[in-house]
């Protein structure tokens, strides 16, 4: 039975899968018509699977979704009392923090060597790659004070909830238990405020029409989160009877005992990861001033991988409670959002900040009201196209190419012609580069065309430190 040929068009950016079978709920997947020929039956397959959950309520594809484990890359599903842990995967609370610098314009950071020292002292300031090193001037973290994190998140840092998508997410003392997990438990003190690797990374990036500079930092849990989200993926596996080889598909019931566990867990380790890219900005706001004499202020935070329990907008007009996981997906509260209410975002909805990829930049979307009908959620990033393993294997032979491309594009930002991304490798990972995600601004183009949300910045990469 082929899900994909049963999809139907509703509109030229909205595509809905029947139910089918044991599905408990449609399928509204954001696409138009090229990236809908690009996805693949496996696509389908996982989604419809995912619609199967119990307390699947809606499940919602964004334009950048691709194969994941449990639930497709760009997925959203709600729930009513069900916490899916593949929902959050296992970088809980993967997600991106936008820096702003005021007063420097695209003219201030035109020399590469410029963004080069930049690039080596942020290095200085901040861990990138795997493992626990720190590099010698990163700030040191008392145990006492990750123990405050994993509870109180960016609360714990003095930061104001204002540049928080969540200041913190409560977590629940009486089964919240550090000892619970030693594996993460042991990591989360050394690499508090590190990168980590993967698709991870600090980008100084320019606006391409005001020339204004801004640093975008995209990392998550680290260690943490991983071995969190590894341990109740085996828990919930055990208690629902699946194999271990098909852990990624338990889910938990919020009130019975593994289900409030997995609730505390998670949440420490979501409120780690805010905490996280918080403490990352104390590096780069070092570097900012040492190289360029200027500062740094935060725009705001927010998450891509998470689970989180909020206002649902429903189609009659009226709210409910419930779950919603986003996974590679990014939540998108519009104006006069119940969830909003008191806040500075409570008349424009709040940012919603968007990677690309190395070569092709970013973006900062704000919901509109149309975001009601994707689950108030919009995509994560443009999505991938290429595996990192099929990457590696097939662009391998262009790869001189793609390092040229780096180091000669030319983009007029702000009126100012800037030439090159500044990197911190010696060449460009395969894995990462341009070839292998999808066009950013086709996917944005579907957001803006179903009156999901609009792009108020895209911003273009000129220096970019990955996790290596």
């Amino acid at each position: 039975m082929s899900y994909k040929y049963r999809v139907e068009t509703h509109s030229p950016g909205h595509r809905v899968l029947p139910r089918t079978g044991e599905m408990k709920a449609e399928v509204h997947a954001w696409l138009d018509d090229g990236l809908f020929e690009a996805t693949d039956e496996a696509l389908w397959q996982q989604a419809a699977t995912a619609a199967a959950h119990p307390g699947v309520k809606a499940i919602h594809l964004m334009p950048d979704t691709h194969l994941g484990y449990g639930i497709p890359v760009g997925g959203v599903v709600v729930t009513d009392d069900v916490l899916i842990q593949a929902g959050s995967g296992y970088d809980i609370s993967c997600g991106v923090i936008y820096l702003e610098v005021p007063g420097l314009h695209a003219a201030d950071i035109a020399d590469p060597e410029k963004r080069r020292r930049w690039v080596d002292a942020v290095e200085l300031r901040v861990a990138t790659g795997l493992g626990d090193h720190r590099p010698p001037r990163a700030r040191d973290v008392a145990y006492r004070e990750v123990q405050q994190i994993f509870r109180y998140g960016a609360q714990a840092l003095g930061v104001p909830a204002e540049l928080c998508e969540r200041h913190y997410i409560e977590v629940d003392d009486a089964v919240f238990d550090e000892r619970r997990v030693p594996r993460a438990r042991d990591r989360a003190q050394p690499q508090l405020g590190s990168v980590g690797g993967g698709n991870h990374f600090i980008e100084m990036q320019v606006d391409r029409d005001s020339g204004a500079v801004w640093v975008m930092v995209h990392c998550g849990s680290r260690g943490f989160g991983w071995q969190t989200a590894n341990h109740f993926f085996y828990a919930g596996a055990e208690l629902r009877g699946l194999p271990k080889k098909r852990r990624e598909e338990s889910w938990l019931y919020r009130d019975e005992p593994l289900g409030r566990a997995y609730w505390a867990h998670h949440n420490a380790a979501a409120n780690y990861a805010i905490a996280n890219r918080h403490t990352i900005v104390d590096g780069v706001r070092e570097a900012t001033r040492a190289v360029f004499d200027a500062e740094v202020d935060v725009f705001y935070e927010i998450s891509h991988n998470l689970v989180q329990e909020e206002t649902l907008l429903l189609p009659d007009g009226s709210t409910e409670r419930g779950f919603v996981h986003r996974k590679g997906a990014t939540r998108a509260f519009p104006a006069g959002h119940p969830d909003l209410a008191e806040t500075k975002w409570a008349a424009t909805g709040h940012p919603c900040l968007v990677p690309g990829s190395m070569l092709a930049g970013a973006a900062i979307l704000y919901p509109q009201p149309g975001a009601a009908r994707s689950a108030c959620s919009v995509n994560h990033g443009s999505g991938r196209l290429m595996a990192r393993g099929q990457a590696r294997r097939e662009l391998a032979h262009i790869h001189d190419e793609i390092d040229h491309e780096m180091r000669t594009i030319r983009r007029a930002l702000g009126g100012v012609t800037v030439e090159g991304i500044v990197g911190n490798t010696a060449r460009t990972p395969l894995d990462e580069c341009g070839h292998v995600y999808k066009d950013l601004d086709a996917v944005l183009a579907v957001l803006e065309s179903e009156g999901i949300a609009t792009v108020a910045h895209r911003l273009y990469p000129v220096a970019n430190i990955k996790g290596v």
